[in-house]
C-alpha cells in the first residue's frame, strides 16, 4: 500500500508539473549573475535574457551579487525556491574547481542545482611577459620553468579557479616550477603581468588578446589550435590530453519540476542559436554550446571526477 502512495504521490507531482509548465511564465523571471556587470557572465546573462523576454513574453531581470569569485551568487541560487522563476548563471570555477579545492562551500554542485542547458565555452591561454620570460613557445617555456631559480611564477583570476588547476596539471605533466599568484580577477593578473611582477598568465584568450603589443601568447588549452591565432599551438601538441575550455552554463535550484526544467531549458537555448545572440557571444570570445540538461549535467560530473584527483596530488584543498 506505501508504495503504491508513493507512486501515486508521484504522479501527482509530475502532472502537476506539466500543468505548472502549460502556463508558465505568469510573472518575471529573474536571473542570478555571480559576477560585476560588465563581466563575460554578464554579457551572456544578458543577451539571453532579452531574447528570453521575447518567446517567453515576461520580464527578466538580472541580479547581479557578485563575491567570492561567484560563490556567493551561486550560494543564494541553491537556497532560491524551485518554481522557476529563479535561474543563475554558473561557471566550471563555481561548479567544479572551487568545491573541489574548498572543503566549506555552501551547497553542493550536483545535488543543489537543475542543470538547464550549457551556455558558452571559452578559450583558455598562456601569456608571457617576454621582458621577464624570453621564450617563444610551450616547450621553452617548461624549460625555464625547470632551470630558472625559482621557477616561473603565474597569475590566474584567484585561488581554486581552473586557471590555477592548468598550471597545477602542467606541474604534475612535467616536473616544471610554478609559482601561483592569485588576483581578484583576470583583469588585475593580466595588469601586473603587464607590469612585469609575474612570469605569466593563465586567463581566458579574450582577456589578453588586446595586448599582443606587449605580452606573448604562447598556447591556448583547446584540443586544437585556435582560428584567430594559427601560430598558437594547442597545449595538447606539447602535452597529450591536456585540454580544458572554460564554460558558463544556467541552472535552477534543486527539485525544480523536470517540465519547468523543460520548458525553461529549451527557451534558453533557442535563444543562444539566434543568429544575434551568437554574434554578440563571439565578439566576446565565446562560443555558443547550447545543450540538453543531461549534457550538462554528465559535463560537471565528468570534469568533477577529471580535476578531483590533480586536486589531490597538489594538496591544494583546504579548510576555508
Amino acid at each position: 500500500m506505501k508504495r503504491i502512495l508513493s507512486l501515486l504521490a508521484l504522479a501527482l507531482a509530475l502532472a502537476a508539473g506539466a500543468a505548472g509548465a502549460d502556463d508558465f511564465p505568469r510573472q518575471p523571471i529573474r536571473i542570478i549573475v555571480p559576477f560585476a556587470p560588465g563581466t563575460a557572465a554578464d554579457t551572456v546573462a544578458r543577451v539571453v535574457a532579452e531574447e528570453l523576454r521575447i518567446s517567453l513574453a515576461q520580464p527578466v531581470l538580472l541580479e547581479h551579487r557578485p563575491g567570492a569569485t561567484g560563490l556567493v551568487g551561486i550560494g543564494s541560487l541553491a537556497q532560491a525556491p524551485a518554481d522557476g522563476y529563479t535561474i543563475g548563471l554558473g561557471i566550471e570555477a563555481t561548479h567544479v574547481t572551487i568545491p573541489l579545492v574548498r572543503k566549506k562551500v555552501a551547497y553542493d554542485p550536483l545535488n543543489d542545482f537543475t542543470p538547464l542547458t550549457l551556455a558558452v565555452r571559452t578559450t583558455m591561454a598562456i601569456a608571457v611577459n617576454p621582458d621577464v620570460v624570453q621564450v617563444k613557445d610551450l616547450p621553452g617555456l617548461l624549460q625555464a620553468a625547470k632551470t630558472r631559480a625559482g621557477g616561473v611564477t603565474f597569475g590566474t583570476m584567484g585561488e581554486g579557479s581552473p586557471q590555477q588547476l592548468i598550471g597545477e596539471l602542467l606541474k604534475q605533466r612535467t616536473g616544471a616550477r610554478f609559482e601561483h599568484v592569485p588576483y581578484a580577477g583576470s583583469a588585475a593578473a593580466i595588469e601586473d603581468l603587464l607590469a612585469g611582477k609575474v612570469g605569466m598568465v593563465i586567463t581566458p584568450l579574450a582577456t589578453v588578446a588586446g595586448h599582443q603589443d606587449k605580452l606573448r601568447i604562447i598556447a591556448v588549452a583547446d584540443a586544437t589550435r585556435v582560428a584567430n591565432f594559427p601560430d598558437v599551438q594547442a597545449i595538447a601538441e606539447t602535452l597529450p590530453g591536456v585540454v580544458v575550455t572554460g564554460w558558463a552554463g544556467f541552472f535552477a535550484p534543486a527539485k525544480l519540476a523536470p517540465a519547468l526544467a523543460k520548458k525553461l531549458s529549451a527557451a534558453i537555448a533557442a535563444a543562444l542559436r539566434k543568429p544575434a545572440v551568437m554574434e554578440a557571444l563571439r565578439k566576446r570570445s565565446m562560443e555558443p554550446a547550447a545543450s540538453s540538461p543531461e549534457e550538462f549535467r554528465e559535463l560537471l560530473k565528468a570534469e568533477l571526477s577529471y580535476w578531483a584527483p590533480v586536486v589531490e596530488k597538489a594538496h591544494m584543498q583546504k579548510v576555508d
